[in-house]
């Protein structure tokens, strides 16, 4: 490469890099203006902040259901009676709930803090997670068309309002932009190192252990880790990635056993009285079927939260625990096809929201209505529910095949590239886990199921974005195709005339590499 060649280059990675700063400096006014400037937008508690304010010793003020599912709650104070180990369980969102708490004991009460320090914490560890992913796509030909897209995606109200609540969904959010990040510099690295490696598997780790349900993707992500264990040729990298797939699964494992008693019932009973019930020709039969009492069928259609639930009654409590597992409702299911496609067709239209349901944006004082939804930023959120929701089974067939491809392209198609191949494969790994996602959250309970599909819909976007960045560089190569002629026909050949080249570690290339 002459002088000249290289001075260009280092500026365009100088321009590249002022651009870099100019996203994330809008990203960052963005948020600003959402969580900090009154009114400041929010999510109200439905029950589940006290899984994270108990291990910190904190409560709400007020402590009843004044602000419940319709207000966001701004003040809490230091209350260690508000605790309540039975619903409480290990999540990696303590993370950043810790660092928030210590942050309000340098800078402010310690015995009291407001809910923008949750929304501050958030806010700087995501816009750490945008950097690195910006960073990792600056090579791309098209990198400012994708950056205003992942800048569209990840600012809308529907995942910015999160980061001020005391929800595990921002950890699923936050660990998975970091793991897609690593996940994309591998793709683009000569040779799997040891440093990309370990990160990848932590962030894998952290986001598998955010969420009770985020435990199943231990199945998709463990099978990647071993993936690349299989065509790194650094010894001390192969063995981190064997390490790091059993830790990934020994992971989702743990995640599962420690789901408390109380979450496991509630969870139970939502799917069989609010979902599986109503929906049956013979309520009592399907009862018998799962070894419960028939006379139970008098609480179908009740959750476990309704006036007159059957969870009151403890020996229907004590027969779910016996006789009632996670994987027997799914085995009910699979038995009965039809049923499970009618419950598919109930859930996909709301499964491509981004706004939970029962879920006010505002604190009181702003003086809203009661439940009331911020419109300022919301046109990723719009599309979701006015566009997607309704190809919701076409795309959850595309993400089924593109799986079932993908995988037979790779198995059969020996041909390509090793960089062509690894984006595949992590292409493949987050249609999995996507769809993982989606099947957990819809028989794992039934209610509250757009909060539970949150996951899912930052998966589902970041599939949509893969696709409109494969396409983008697949138009780059036909056309430098066709200005050559047809003459380039190797893959690293076109890349060198598209980006960049792939960054060499070494000169040696092996069976594992293609």
């Amino acid at each position: 490469m002459t002088f000249a060649q290289n001075v260009n280059r280092h500026g365009a990675r100088c321009s590249r890099t002022k651009e870099l700063f100019v996203i994330l400096a809008l990203a960052g006014a963005l948020l600003t203006w959402q969580l900090f400037i009154p009114p400041i937008i929010g999510l109200a508690d439905q029950g589940d902040f006290m899984r994270v304010l108990g291990p910190l010793g904190y409560a709400p003020v007020p402590k009843g259901p004044e602000h419940k599912y319709w207000y966001v709650t701004r003040t809490y104070i230091q209350d260690p009676s508000y605790r309540e180990p039975r619903w409480e369980q290990i999540t990696s969102e303590m993370i950043p709930a810790r660092i928030a708490v210590a942050v309000n004991h340098l800078f402010g009460n310690p015995n009291t803090f407001d809910i923008t320090i949750f929304g501050l914490t958030h806010a700087a560890i995501f816009l750490l997670a945008l950097a690195r992913l910006l960073y990792v796509t600056r090579d791309l030909t098209m990198y400012r068309a994708v950056w205003a897209l992942i800048l569209l995606v990840s600012t809308d109200v529907g995942y910015v309002a999160y980061w001020n609540s005391l929800y595990t969904e921002p950890a699923s959010c936050l660990w998975f932009l970091f793991l897609l990040a690593e996940g994309i510099n591998l793709c683009k690295s000569y040779r799997i190192s040891l440093g990309p490696l370990l990160r990848w598997n932590v962030f894998a780790v952290l986001l598998i252990t955010a969420k009770a349900q985020n435990a199943a993707l231990c199945i998709p992500l463990a099978a990647y880790s071993l993936a690349m264990a299989w065509r790194t040729l650094d010894r001390r990298a192969h063995y981190a990635a064997l390490v790091g797939s059993i830790g990934v699964c020994l992971a989702g494992v743990g995640m599962y056993l420690s789901v408390p008693a109380t979450t496991t019932v509630t969870a139970l009973y939502n799917v069989i009285f609010f979902a599986i019930l109503p929906d049956s020709p013979d309520a009592r039969s399907d009862l018998r079927v799962l070894d419960l009492n028939p006379d139970y069928a008098q609480y179908s259609g009740t959750v476990a939260w309704s006036p007159g639930t059957g969870v009151a009654d403890g020996a229907l409590v004590n027969a779910i625990q016996t006789n009632v597992s996670s994987f027997r409702l799914i085995e009910f299911y699979l038995r009965r096809p039809g049923r499970m496609w009618r419950r598919l067709e109930v859930l996909l239209p709301s499964s491509l929201s981004l706004r939970p349901e029962f879920c006010g944006n505002f604190d009181r004082s702003a003086g809203r209505l009661p439940g009331a939804r911020s419109e300022a930023i919301a046109l990723w959120s719009s599309f979701h529910s006015r566009c997607l929701s309704r190809i919701a089974a076409w795309l959850l067939s595309a993400l089924a095949g593109s799986v079932v491809g993908g995988g037979l392209v790779l198995l059969f198609h020996r041909g390509r590239t090793a960089s062509v191949r690894r984006w595949q494969e992590l292409g493949i790994c987050v249609a999995a886990c996507c769809l993982t996602a989606f099947f957990v959250a819809a028989f794992g309970d039934a209610w509250d199921n757009v909060k539970h599909q949150f996951l899912f819909n930052l998966l589902l976007d970041t599939c949509l974005v893969f696709l409109f960045v494969a396409t983008l560089e697949n138009s780059q190569c036909f056309t430098v195709l066709k200005r050559t002629g047809g003459s380039i026909t190797a893959s690293e050949d076109v890349e060198k005339h598209l980006r960049a080249p792939i960054r060499k570690t070494a000169p040696a290339r092996s069976r594992r590499l293609g």
